[in-house]
């Protein structure tokens, strides 16, 4: 959780960063997505390199993980 991930969507070749977040805190204009939303739900335990296939309802949709650039735990953020 308030992990920053760079993923890629394999269909379109676009990269963009997101946090996944509590639902609370879940903001739009600041890239920061509910874990409880589709690609937060998709994002979660996945490492660099993986990637994900799953069901939308306009279709399928999949992802890679590129990078993780931040993540609270690896970087000493005990108390987020």
């Amino acid at each position: 959780m308030n992990s920053d991930v760079v993923y890629e969507d394999l269909a379109s070749g676009v990269q963009r960063r997101v946090r996944v977040v509590y639902p609370q805190h879940a903001d739009a204009a600041r890239g920061w997505v509910s874990v409880l939303a589709p690609l937060g739900s998709a994002l979660l335990g996945l490492r660099v390199g993986q990637d994900i296939e799953w069901r939308m309802p306009g279709g399928t949709r999949q992802v890679r993980v590129v990078a993780v650039p931040y993540q609270p735990e690896a970087s000493g953020d005990l108390a987020l």
